[in-house]
């Protein structure tokens, strides 16, 4: 018996150290053709897509606060809404997909120059910071959570975004 464990273990570690090899050769060959950093290729649009989970009866409520006041304020700020997605089924009530128009660098802004263009309309549409405060924490009290995932899909070319 202990000659078959023996055996057994013998076999295992062969097995792991062939494989280990058989990786390490196939990472120094994609290594020697490696040409320096690369991007996802110019046919590349970057995304984040925010999940939204409202508070239980809170939905319509936060949908009309977004037809009402924010999408008006970003046409007049000139600025690209979201796609807005609302679920019939699943965990989340919506999902809004920003193009991220400068790519992964747009996620290194606190406040974007849209993002002023915006709050600027929307100041002028409420009347005030303050209004708009309000209004935004309305909206912020009646989400239960989100959560934000960034990705990029390609973009054949001649084909519109």
């Amino acid at each position: 018996m202990s000659i078959v464990k023996s055996s057994v273990r013998l076999f295992a570690v062969v097995l792991t150290l062939s494989l280990g090899s058989t990786y390490t050769a196939a990472q120094t060959a994609a290594q020697e053709e490696d040409e320096g950093p690369q991007t996802q290729g110019d046919d590349a649009a970057y995304i984040s897509v925010t999940f939204v989970d409202y508070k239980a009866g809170m939905r319509s409520d936060a949908l009309e606060i977004i037809a009402e006041h924010f999408a008006p304020a970003g046409e007049a700020a000139g600025t690209r809404g979201p796609l807005a997605i609302h679920f019939q089924t699943g965990s989340w009530d919506a999902a809004f997909h920003w193009r991220l128009e400068g790519g992964m660098a747009d996620l290194e802004w606190f406040r974007s120059p849209d993002d002023v263009k915006w709050m600027e309309a929307m100041i002028a549409q409420e009347g005030s910071k303050e209004a708009v405060d309000e209004l935004v924490a309305s909206y912020l009290g009646m989400i239960a959570r989100t959560r934000t995932e960034v990705g990029h899909r390609h973009i054949p070319e001649g084909e519109e975004d």
